[in-house]
């Protein structure tokens, strides 16, 4: 009885202990070598100070760091506190596999920034890798519309088991036969053109107020060359804003036509100023003002119909093409 009872326990000791050695392997499986992708994430994104310079090429780490250096001396230590800086900034979360490398939230005032950054290929050839990423940008939801849409090629090359890169390319993708992207082109230059043309039309009304209380006898006028040739005469300016106030003094610029009209009397007590969009059909603001001093607005309107029936324009407020 005892030796079967010897037995027995024995058999069971075996047992415990080769499911324990099963499990011990079944639990901590040995880990995949790295990625050429997950290199990258590290580099830019990881939280120890040398896992940029870690995935370096050792000609460049020989070449650009020097002993003694440091984040303030150091270039590539620079670099790298930028990246830390970034992944620090609200909330970054990347993905080792899939269409998303990363994705970043956060607050700019009251808007909700969201940067997505694609894969938009991956090759990966033997011991090189090459990634072409995008970058997308949206604003409380909106795709944020950019003219040039900004492509990163990296290529990544393992050295010593270790992947590096070894090149980065910044490429500019402007897709000219894409219907979506000419309209948002269309659209940020409407916008520049009527910000502009806001602006004269609120910049002729304030000096039309000081050309009247400096020539009391005249009062206002309705001569643009009258409010403006001094003023650029006496006034130093750069090329650029030479250039703009050059257009102040003929009714044609960025799209609009401005007028002066409506100066009787004498002296002339009142006076409007109007922004008419020479192109008719573009959908774009009538702006205008009067002695009163505010700018109105309207969509699709002519000046006339702005002066009587325009809303009052607040410069960075929104208004849908519906609000006339």
């Amino acid at each position: 009885m005892r030796n079967v009872v010897l037995i027995l326990l024995a058999a069971l000791t075996a047992s415990v202990s080769a499911h324990a050695q099963n499990q011990a392997t079944t639990q901590i499986p040995p880990q995949p070598p790295q990625t050429a992708r997950q290199a990258l994430i590290e580099m830019f994104m990881g939280k120890s100070p040398d896992a940029f310079v870690k995935h370096l090429p050792t000609v460049a780490n020989q070449a650009l760091l020097r002993k003694g250096e440091n984040a303030e001396t150091s270039m590539v230590q620079k670099i790298a506190m930028i990246s830390h800086q970034f992944a620090a900034q609200g909330h970054v979360e990347t993905f080792d596999e899939g269409p998303m490398l990363l994705v970043s939230e956060q607050e700019e005032g009251k808007e909700k920034v969201k940067t997505e950054v694609t894969v938009e290929r991956d090759n990966l050839m033997g011991e090189s890798d090459e990634m072409e990423v995008s970058i997308h940008i949206y604003r409380d939801g909106q795709p944020e519309f950019l003219p040039v849409i900004p492509r990163l090629i990296f290529t990544m090359t393992q050295e010593k088991e270790v992947w590096r890169l070894t090149e980065a390319t910044l490429a500019a993708h402007v897709p000219l036969t894409d219907p979506d992207y000419l309209k948002g082109v269309r659209k940020k230059k409407d916008e520049s053109d009527e910000k502009m043309a806001s602006g004269r039309v609120s910049m002729i009304a304030f000096t039309e107020k000081a050309y009247a209380a400096k020539h009391p006898d005249r009062g206002y006028t309705c001569k643009l060359s009258d409010l403006f040739s001094q003023q650029a005469a006496t006034v130093p300016m750069d090329e650029q804003a030479a250039e703009y106030n050059s257009g102040l003094f003929d009714g044609d610029f960025a799209g609009y036509h401005v007028a002066l009209s409506g100066c009787k009397g004498s002296p002339a007590s009142k006076f409007q100023a109007t922004a008419v969009p020479v192109d008719s059909d573009a959908g774009m603001k009538t702006f205008c003002a009067d002695e009163s001093g505010a700018v109105r607005f309207m969509v699709n309107g002519k000046g006339t119909a702005c002066l009587s029936r325009g809303q009052v324009f607040i410069q960075g407020t929104a208004y849908s093409a519906s609000e006339d």
